[in-house]
């Protein structure tokens, strides 16, 4: 046996070790969170009738969330993440001809052990065919909607603004 084979277990146990001991190998705390549909907040100046008919937060379905209700709280890994939504304009029922993806504007954060509630409303959110002064959102979050959703049947993203809803 060379020398190095004879302390090849104890450099793999050193490197397991401070793996472990700098949280690399050890399962983090769960983080709780909730989602409000806050578009009908009465303090901002403008309020979309959006029903959030499905939601994700960093993988996690929150489901539909009417119109000022809050979701129940969901179990997720820490992390960093917008929320994804499919969102009907005044239209409770969620009719699919009347859902478009919207995200949040903001990455969200959550940490181990924390509980929080996400606020969505006017001025953090984003979407395919902004009217004036929304956000239009990245590619990248529509094109994971694409793939969360496939279901609703959105445009791909060169055609986003071509979606029913945005007519």
């Amino acid at each position: 046996m060379t020398r190095m084979q004879s302390l090849f277990p104890v450099l793999a146990a050193t490197l397991l070790s401070a793996a472990v001991g700098c949280g690399g190998l050890e399962d983090q705390e769960p983080a709780y969170v909730s989602i409000k549909n806050d578009f009908n907040n009465p303090e901002m100046p403008k309020r979309p009738q959006w029903t959030l008919c499905r939601s994700s937060y960093l993988g996690v379905d929150f489901g539909r969330i009417d119109l000022d209700a809050t979701s129940p709280e969901q179990e997720v890994q820490a992390g960093l993440d917008n929320v994804l939504m499919a969102a009907a304009w005044e239209d409770p029922t969620c009719a699919v001809e009347n859902m478009l993806p919207i995200a949040s504007k903001n990455e969200e954060e959550i940490l181990p052990g924390q509980h929080r509630t996400i606020y969505v409303n006017m001025p953090n959110h984003q979407g395919p065919c902004p009217p004036q002064g929304v956000q239009p959102i990245p590619q990248t979050l529509y094109d994971r909607m694409l793939v969360l959703w496939p279901d609703l049947g959105f445009l791909p993203y060169d055609q986003r603004t071509l979606n029913p809803q945005c007519l």
